[in-house]
């Protein structure tokens, strides 16, 4: 499982920044960062993580490797 780290876009009311912590092959930290909907990451991680994002304008959600295919 990865974590991720969900903030709101700058300007939007709808558009999420998910920032996806990992390794490379090398052993070195990598990460990620793509943009959601805030419908799809409701729709991905149920409503506790959206409503995580509306109260304190960030979340960490775990994600399985399914979970982040349906991401990308």
């Amino acid at each position: 499982m990865q974590e991720l780290s969900c903030t709101w876009v700058p300007g939007t009311t709808n558009i999420v920044r998910l920032k996806i912590s990992g390794e490379t092959s090398a052993g070195r930290n990598a990460a990620r960062t793509i943009e959601v909907t805030s419908s799809s990451l409701s729709r991905i991680f149920g409503k506790e993580a959206v409503n995580e994002l509306y109260l304190k304008g960030r979340a960490r959600v775990k994600a399985d490797p399914q979970q982040i295919a349906l991401l990308t």
